[in-house]
């Protein structure tokens, strides 16, 4: 099994996109033995590398990949950030919260800026208590020049906001 999922993470950086999409799709059925190695490709100096993972990872709607999903947000590549964007979506709700701490993260990059909104707006849409609890935050970051200084308190607030609700709910 280690050898065919080093090749199929091999794959990943092929100059064939039929054999980049066969592997993908491959690793979204092996499943969890693939999530980390392919995690790992997340930090690859190759941009094609990175975009591969990210798109496999954002199939695999891996909880534990919400981290690395968010810090993907400020890749310098905007097709990356776009496929972290979807990871997020596709994990829904539960990419709230680490997408609003990661507002309160140094500067706010326009990469971020613009995903985190794309996001965070998504998720509101299809839930009516995420539209009020985040609507401030998407409001402060639709702004043409973004000032943390608004921001920051906004995702502050939703994160207290979103903690009075989980803490309402019972425990699984």
């Amino acid at each position: 099994m280690e050898r065919f999922l080093d090749e199929l993470l091999e794959a990943l950086g092929s100059n064939d996109g039929a054999a980049r999409k066969r592997a993908r799709e491959t690793l979204v059925l092996v499943g969890d033995p693939a999530v980390a190695p392919v995690r790992a490709l997340l930090d690859s100096p190759q941009k094609r590398v990175r975009w591969e993972a990210a798109k496999t990872l954002a199939a695999m709607v891996d909880p534990p990949s919400v981290d690395d999903f968010v810090r993907s947000l400020d890749d310098p590549q905007s097709d990356i950030r776009w496929l972290a964007g979807d990871g997020l979506i596709n994990l829904g709700p539960r990419s709230v919260g680490p997408v609003l701490g990661s507002l309160l993260e140094g500067p706010l990059s326009t990469g971020r800026r613009e995903m985190s909104r794309r996001v965070l707006r998504q998720l509101a849409s299809e839930n009516r208590v995420l539209a009020e609890i985040v609507g401030p935050v998407v409001e402060a970051l639709d702004a043409a020049s973004v000032d943390s200084g608004v921001v920051a308190p906004r995702a502050s607030r939703a994160l207290s906001d979103l903690d009075r609700v989980t803490e309402r709910l019972p425990s699984l």
